[in-house]
């Protein structure tokens, strides 16, 4: 029998408050649309002759932190997230790239691009921004130090061994919230918030 209701199981279709039942929803960085064409033009010489199939331009980003886990929620997530936007603060950055290197993530595929340590404060920062902002709704978020990093595509048998490359830089004027559905090439926008 067919589902009664089959554009409710859509992922477009999901209320925010059930959507992290079923994807990854978390904070990260995207280059801007003018930004993007020199990112992808960056990656596509970083990553040469290494034999790593490049990641699509559209999923390119630089994770800051997962959202919040639900503690002490008094209302829908959707209104506490609205709530967190309208007093969230933190500055714009600029963001540089300038080393490389293979090995990373939970399987040891990916070939990242890492940031430089300015970059990886400013990234950190915007990380216990996000997290002291949605402490005050009941949103439980982590503030513990991780590597800023861009995922430029995956490889087997990828060296660890890190090295400097041509460096990148563009500025990071907003964090957007998105959801990552498993197993889909997808990211799907929540929310954008400017940064000042």
């Amino acid at each position: 029998m067919d589902d009664l209701f089959p554009t409710s199981l859509q992922p477009d279709a999901v209320d925010l408050d059930v959507l992290p039942h079923q994807a990854t929803v978390f904070f990260a960085i995207y280059p801007s649309a003018e930004d993007l064409p020199r990112v992808t033009a960056w990656q596509r010489r970083i990553c040469g002759r290494t034999g790593v199939a490049l990641r699509p331009p559209r999923l390119l980003h630089v994770s800051v932190a997962l959202c919040g886990t639900p503690r002490r929620l008094l209302q829908p997530l959707r209104e506490a997230l609205r709530f967190v936007a309208e007093r969230f603060t933190s500055s714009a950055f600029e963001l540089t790239l300038d080393t490389a290197t293979g090995g990373f993530g939970k399987d040891g595929r990916a070939f990242v691009a890492l940031a430089d340590a300015a970059g990886a404060r400013a990234v950190h920062g915007l990380r216990v921004a996000l997290a002291e902002a949605q402490q005050h709704v009941g949103l439980v978020a982590t503030r513990g130090m991780s590597e800023a990093h861009l995922t430029l595509g995956y490889g087997d048998g990828l060296p660890a061994e890190r090295r400097s490359v041509e460096p990148l830089s563009f500025r990071v004027a907003a964090v957007d919230l998105v959801a990552s559905f498993e197993g889909r090439s997808e990211h799907r926008l929540l929310e954008r918030w400017p940064l000042r």
